[in-house]
């Protein structure tokens, strides 16, 4: 359960148009969450990242020897692309 609740709260901080980097994921998570999550490290961040890299919800961009993370669309799947919807 509260390794959903990380992977939630870094779809929520990552964004579809702008990689970000591992700072700016962290820096950017919702001050609430970090608040009551203190336990939280870089290690467990890259672990969730890792995870949903798996999932194919996150994308792993490496620029300029910098790795960064942006959210990928949700696909459709085969149906709902047939119907066109």
């Amino acid at each position: 359960m509260e390794n959903k609740l990380l992977e939630n709260e870094v779809l929520k901080t990552l964004s579809f148009l702008e990689p970000m980097s591992l700072e700016h994921i962290f820096l950017d998570m919702d001050e609430d969450f970090t608040q009551s999550h203190p336990h939280f490290t870089y290690e467990d961040l890259l672990s969730v990242l890792k995870d949903l890299k798996v999932q194919k919800k996150v994308k792993l961009i490496v620029k300029e020897n910098q790795k960064l993370w942006i959210k990928l669309f949700p696909k459709k799947n085969w149906l709902k692309k047939w119907l066109n919807l």
